[in-house]
């Protein structure tokens, strides 16, 4: 069996966050080798020994989470009384870093987005799902890691500093709401985006579009979203988008210049 990797390894643990192994002890520590912190900005998990050493430990992995282009590196400290401790020995600490997880923002709660939120479900991927309507943004019908969020969808959207970590399907209630979603969105620079509908839907939003942007539908639209399928079922269609989202960006890597601070 293929081991972990930290991204999966961190579960449903606070992203981004830094990962503390102790790795080697020479002489006398307060943990075995093998003994794990895990560490994110507003808190941590677990103990590598605790008292001014377990500070030290805390503070560098929460400088290595403000870094510009974080990356994993081995540490020795010596178990001294300036540092608090009486252990005399010495302890090296791995620090391996884990960025925040790539996100599917969907907006729109209805059928389809419901059938894709449960598709998604379990995977390494935080699912957010946006809708004004109060009948329809109902935590209850979405899986239990879903976040859903009852707010204008343009506002939120406009607002949103997404990145090449996010990826967005629209499939609103109303066309005109999809129609200016996709105008906002398409200057994100998303790592993917998708709007639910027909070839007949988008070739009329392209045609609104001005012809500048008409460019950045080519470049960045895909419309119909998710792969080729004959069926109207919302489970069928989640599956398709599902599908799509995977294979064109869940596992694509992303150049260390596309990610946001």
């Amino acid at each position: 069996m293929e081991p972990l990797g930290l991204s999966e390894f961190a579960g449903d643990l606070p992203r981004p966050g830094v990962l503390c192994t102790l790795a080697k002890v020479v002489g006398s520590a307060p943990q075995a080798p093998g003994a794990k912190m895990w560490v994110w900005s507003e808190g941590f998990s677990g103990t590598v020994g605790g008292g001014r050493f377990e500070a030290e430990v805390l503070a560098e992995a929460r400088r290595l989470l403000s870094a510009a282009r974080p990356e994993a590196f081995l540490k020795e400290y010596t178990l001294c009384r300036e540092m608090g401790q009486c252990c005399g020995g010495k302890a090296t600490i791995f620090y391996e870093p884990c960025g925040r997880r790539r996100a599917v923002h969907i907006f729109g709660a209805g059928h389809v987005a419901r059938a894709v939120a449960s598709v998604l479900d379990g995977l390494d991927l935080e699912i957010v799902v946006v809708d004004g309507r109060s009948e329809w943004a109902d935590a209850s019908a979405f899986p239990s890691g879903t976040r859903v969020m009852r707010a204008e969808p343009e506002a939120l959207a406009e607002a949103a500093g997404y990145g090449a970590l996010d990826a967005v399907c629209v499939m609103t209630h109303d066309h005109e709401t999809d129609f200016r979603l996709v105008d906002i969105l398409l200057d994100k620079p998303l790592g993917y985006l998708g709007l639910i509908g027909s070839t007949h839907k988008a070739r009329v939003f392209r045609s609104r579009l001005p012809p500048p942007r008409r460019a950045l539908w080519d470049a960045r639209m895909r419309c119909p979203i998710g792969r080729k399928t004959p069926s109207k079922n919302p489970r069928a269609i989640a599956v398709a988008v599902a599908a799509e989202l995977l294979e064109k960006w869940a596992y694509v890597p992303v150049k260390p210049e596309a990610l946001r601070v």
